[in-house]
């Protein structure tokens, strides 16, 4: 009999789901006190056998992610471990896949991403800020504002959430260039580019987004190189992760005005120190790596687990399969 190994809130929330998908799964649980069980029944570790774990919100926020960890990276018996992350490099990940563990990831947060980078890039645009202020102030001011319409966007990875991104900006107006590994023609993208080519296309771009994964070819990006090339009133946006800007050189660059704003919603220490430039400089926007948190984001992250569970207990391929160079 195929066992899993759930978090105890999260499969409780979807047990009738989950069972109606696989009513043959023997699912064991793991507690928040870090306890076992099975059918009922507190049990030791070493009377468990579980071929699926599952990655869920509640266990991802909990102390014991680490500890769920170890005991994958120990299991003899596991197959499959589906995640709610869709970044890979920030957990054991690459060793799970060098195990042989298949690994299915989601990317229920990218409606959620790119619905933020909009939403920010727009308040930007329009200063909603000055709006409010003037608002409290009572002052009755005409102004303008800046348009997206017209603007040209680089969006540097082009997954599922770098091409939310572009369908945004494509529905206002925006042309946009996609930098990703595949070369082929993309109906989001008005060029697609390689990432060699990108202090070619860097300073056209009125808006720069980082929504690529951190590895090898990518950490530190955005260097004094990238910066020089950016173009004047420009905007840089980091969804993606910290390790991918140099953030000295993201200041110099800042304080030069060139670009003319960074959206920061990922550092390379999170949080950033109390004395961390970030917090305060004029020409940054920082939020604590919520960019994911859209109110749709469990909904659909729960419906990619489901869906792969049911695609996995009847022998068909699996959706966001990983690999290892997804990682590295």
């Amino acid at each position: 009999m195929t066992q899993a190994l759930y978090f105890k809130p999260s499969y409780e929330r979807l047990k009738d789901r989950i069972t109606a998908i696989a009513p043959a799964l023997q699912v064991a649980l793991y507690d928040e006190a870090g306890r076992f069980w099975l059918e009922g029944r507190e049990v030791l570790l070493t009377e468990l056998h579980p071929e699926y774990f599952w990655i869920h919100s509640d266990l991802f926020f909990s102390p014991l992610l680490h500890e769920y960890f170890r005991l994958m990276q120990h299991s003899a018996s596991i197959k499959w471990l589906h995640t709610i992350n869709t970044g890979l490099d920030k957990l054991p990940y690459l060793e799970l896949v060098e195990q042989g563990v298949l690994i299915t990831n989601n990317h229920a947060q990218a409606i959620a991403i790119a619905e933020f980078v909009f939403g920010q890039v727009l308040a930007y645009y329009q200063n909603v800020y000055d709006y409010r202020a003037k608002q409290q102030e009572k002052q009755w001011k005409h102004r303008a504002f800046r348009e997206v319409h017209g603007t040209h966007w680089l969006v540097v990875g082009f997954g599922e959430i770098g091409q939310g991104i572009a369908l945004r900006a494509k529905a206002f107006g925006a042309t946009v260039t996609a930098v990703r590994r595949k070369q082929a023609a993309e109906a989001l993208a008005d060029r697609v580019v390689a990432q060699s080519q990108l202090l070619e296309v860097l300073p056209t771009a009125d808006v720069v987004v980082l929504a690529c994964a951190s590895n090898s070819e990518t950490r530190d990006l955005c260097n004094a190189h990238f910066l020089k090339a950016m173009k004047a009133g420009s905007v840089l946006v980091n969804i993606a992760r910290g390790d991918l800007v140099v953030e000295a050189a993201l200041k110099a660059a800042l304080d030069k005005g060139k670009p003319e704003y960074a959206i920061l919603d990922v550092f390379n220490h999170e949080p950033p120190a109390p004395d961390s430039w970030v917090w305060t400089h004029p020409r940054v926007s920082l939020t604590p790596h919520t960019s994911n948190a859209g109110s749709g984001m469990r909904t659909r992250s729960e419906a990619n687990f489901l869906d792969n569970l049911a695609r996995m207990v009847s022998g068909q391929p699996l959706h966001n399969r990983v690999v290892r160079s997804d990682i590295v």
